[in-house]
């Protein structure tokens, strides 16, 4: 039982979007900074702030970036979720494009069962159809746990034998999604709807489903 019990409270942790995607159309010599604003639901709902620079060469776009978010409510230092990424068009054909994103998290989650504090690395796959002004891509994404540390509270009242400390690596979730893109000048607007899986496709969260909306504006020197 214990064992079951650690897997889905690490599982809880590790629920939320990879926010600050680029149309990669509607940049150009002046698009090296974006910073974006986000509003969304997932395990639970939160809003937050990214910010990305991109990297010149001559070879392919490169955008380094750092978000960070907090959950709608009276505690928002309960969960909240930074990490640092890095992404990339990797191909493009016309108006089609395939993209890709690579991030590392570190989150931290609060209940009246546990506290847990949680890194992970996540990759998304973006695949679908871009213009200056609009776009929509699918997105495929797979988030794993790295290590946790899991400090309990209630439930050291049902097992007192229960053991706080440091995890190693118990699971990871797929997400694939639709996100759809609008943008007017320097500004662009994004919205992604999708569903989360459970490493196995078996033991799905609860809330399955995620939403986000992005508002995004693009600056440079």
């Amino acid at each position: 039982m214990k064992p079951i019990l650690h897997i889905f409270f690490l599982l809880l942790s590790i629920l939320k979007t990879n926010a600050q995607e680029i149309n990669w159309r509607a940049l150009n010599n002046q698009s090296n900074h974006l910073i974006s604003a986000h509003f969304g639901a997932d395990y639970s709902s939160y809003y937050g702030v990214s910010y990305a620079y991109g990297i010149k060469n001559k070879y392919k776009p490169v955008f380094i970036g750092t978000e960070f978010t907090l959950p709608f409510g009276k505690q928002v230092t309960d969960d909240w979720r930074g990490n640092l990424n890095i992404q990339t068009e990797l191909w493009h054909n016309e108006h089609l494009s395939l993209g890709t994103k690579l991030s590392f998290f570190t989150r931290r989650y609060a209940s009246p069962m546990a506290t847990i504090y949680n890194t992970s690395t996540a990759l998304s796959i973006h695949f679908g159809y871009l213009r200056p002004k609009v776009g929509a891509v699918l997105v495929v994404a797979y988030d794993q746990t790295l290590v946790a540390h899991v400090s309990h509270k209630l439930m050291k009242e049902y097992y007192p034998q229960i053991r706080d400390g440091w995890y190693d690596a118990s699971g990871g979730t797929f997400k694939f999604g639709i996100r759809g893109n609008w943008s007017h000048k320097s500004w662009s607007t994004t919205l992604t709807l999708g569903k989360a899986f459970a490493r196995n496709f078996k033991d799905n969260p609860t809330l399955p489903f995620f939403a986000e909306l992005s508002v995004q504006k693009r600056f440079g020197r």
